[in-house]
C-alpha cells in the first residue's frame, strides 16, 4: 500500500534518525545533540558520531561545522522500538490502517447501539397507520 505524506511525516519524527559523523568536535554543539566516540569495529574513517534529535538541531550543528570547516558525513538511520513497528512498514499505510479501525468501530458503535432497529420499527409503524380498510357505501334500494 502506497504510503501517504503523512506516514512520512510520522516515520520522519519518530522512527528515523540523523547521524552526522566528523574527525573533529565543532566549538559549539547544540542543545540536545548527542555526542559518541566511533569505535573500530563500524569500519568508519570518522572519529566521531553526533546524532541530532529533530531537523532544527540538525541544521545548527551542519552549520557550525561549515563554519569550522569540519568535514562531515551525515547519514539517516531506523530507530527501533514500539515505533518503528508502527510507522515503518513499508507495505502497510499507518494512516490507512487507524482509518479502517476507526470505520469498524463507528461501523459497530452503530450497530450494536440499536438504532437501524428503531428506523425500522418507525418506518413499518408509520406505514401500518396510514392503510385504512374501505367503507362501505350504503346504498338506497
Amino acid at each position: 500500500m502506497q504510503q501517504t505524506k503523512l506516514d512520512r511525516a510520522l516515520q520522519r519524527r519518530f522512527v528515523q534518525r540523523t547521524q552526522v559523523f566528523c574527525n573533529t568536535l565543532p566549538y559549539h554543539i547544540p542543545h540536545g545533540v548527542q555526542v559518541d566516540e566511533t569505535n573500530e569495529e563500524s569500519g568508519s574513517r570518522y572519529l566521531y558520531r553526533l546524532t541530532a534529535p529533530n531537523d532544527a538541531a540538525l541544521n545548527e550543528l551542519t552549520a557550525h561545522l561549515e563554519v569550522a570547516n569540519i568535514t562531515y558525513t551525515a547519514r539517516i538511520k531506523d530507530g527501533g522500538g514500539l515505533s518503528a513497528k508502527l510507522f515503518n512498514n513499508p507495505n502497510k499505510s499507518f494512516t490507512m490502517r487507524v482509518a479502517w479501525v476507526i470505520f469498524t468501530i463507528v461501523i459497530l458503535s452503530i450497530m450494536f447501539s440499536g438504532l437501524p432497529l428503531r428506523i425500522w420499527n418507525d418506518l413499518t409503524a408509520d406505514a401500518e397507520y396510514t392503510v385504512e380498510p374501505p367503507k362501505k357505501i350504503k346504498t338506497k334500494p
